[in-house]
């Protein structure tokens, strides 16, 4: 394969998300199997999906319908947004431009990813995030599905 962006066009599973603490600690936030896809098509669009894998389930079977309490443990579990897609190769950062979301506020805006191969996985890092007053940094690794063109 060639370009980073020729890389990355194609389906990933989402294996592994990790959080390091400051004093070192790692957490896995989603549990020991989060779930999740991202895919990144030629045409430059992309949509990607993350979940942790026990959310409770509604007692309804409507979608629609849900106590706020289990659309609070289903919406604080899952993150789910689509937009379009470009790769600065320079500073190794993928770059999302979000079209729609679950989450409203991320609507217009970006999200900005670092990332590295490390052999057949592709590890992406979210900017670090202050919590509790300390510095939380992230990594989400992923494992092809299939590659996939426009």
């Amino acid at each position: 394969m060639g370009t980073d962006r020729e890389k990355l066009v194609g389906a990933w599973r989402l294996v592994s998300f990790e959080s390091r603490r400051p004093d070192g600690t790692v957490v896995r936030p989603w549990g020991d199997d989060p779930m999740g896809i991202c895919i990144w098509l030629e045409n430059g669009y992309v949509a990607a999906q993350l979940m942790r894998p026990d959310r409770p389930r509604f007692a309804s079977s409507d979608p629609f319908t849900g106590t706020p309490e289990e659309m609070q443990r289903a919406f604080g579990g899952c993150i789910a947004y689509f937009g379009e897609w470009e790769v600065d190769e320079a500073n190794r950062r993928v770059i999302h431009h979000i079209h729609g979301s679950m989450h409203p506020n991320m609507i217009g805006g970006d999200q900005v990813r670092g990332y590295e191969f490390r052999g057949e996985r592709l590890v992406l890092i979210p900017p670090p995030r202050e919590v509790d007053g300390g510095t939380v940094t992230s990594e989400l690794a992923w494992e092809r599905v299939a590659e996939t063109g426009a």
